[in-house]
């Protein structure tokens, strides 16, 4: 699963075109190396000034070093792996409140990578691991009246990250 990202060019004849030709310029990975299995619901960005048009696809071939993919290191700042089972295992996920809204969300904190997913990134795996589980679309689960909830707040990145 893979989150290439970027606006429709004039060219572009779908927004799963968009999403191609995005992954091509920033993991350089050919779309006829890829099979797509289908298209999520299209969800609002963060601001809501623009919607988000998710797809599921695989790589037809396996790649056997994760350090020979070759990618834009002024779109994409780190490429890594979860195994589907970590993503599946309820034990690595938590449902925390972000920011101020009244819905939990879910958050995986991969330890091997030193990194969170959060927010629509893991928005749309929650709602494509539901899928998979057979529970239908994704829905946020809205925490009851007077129930506290751990909230997650992003880190601040290091220096050393840019």
């Amino acid at each position: 699963m893979l989150f290439p990202g970027g606006k429709r060019d004039p060219t572009d004849m779908s927004v799963l075109d968009t999403a191609l030709r995005e992954m091509e310029e920033e993991i350089f990975i050919s779309r006829d190396k890829v099979e797509v299995l289908g298209e999520c619901a299209p969800l609002p960005n963060k601001g809501c000034t623009m919607k988000v048009h998710p797809f599921v696809g695989y790589i037809k071939e396996p790649i056997e070093d994760l350090n020979s993919i070759m990618f834009n290191k002024d779109e994409v700042q780190k490429v890594f792996t979860v195994p589907l089972q970590d993503l599946m295992n309820p034990e690595k996920r938590s449902m925390v409140q972000f920011r101020n809204s009244k819905f939990l969300y879910p958050v995986w904190k991969v330890d091997e990578e030193n990194i969170t997913i959060w927010g629509l990134t893991a928005f749309i795996i929650d709602g494509v691991l539901r899928r998979i589980a057979d529970k239908g679309p994704a829905q946020a689960i809205e925490i009851p009246k007077g129930a506290t909830a751990e909230k997650y707040r992003p880190p601040k990145p290091s220096a050393t990250e840019y």
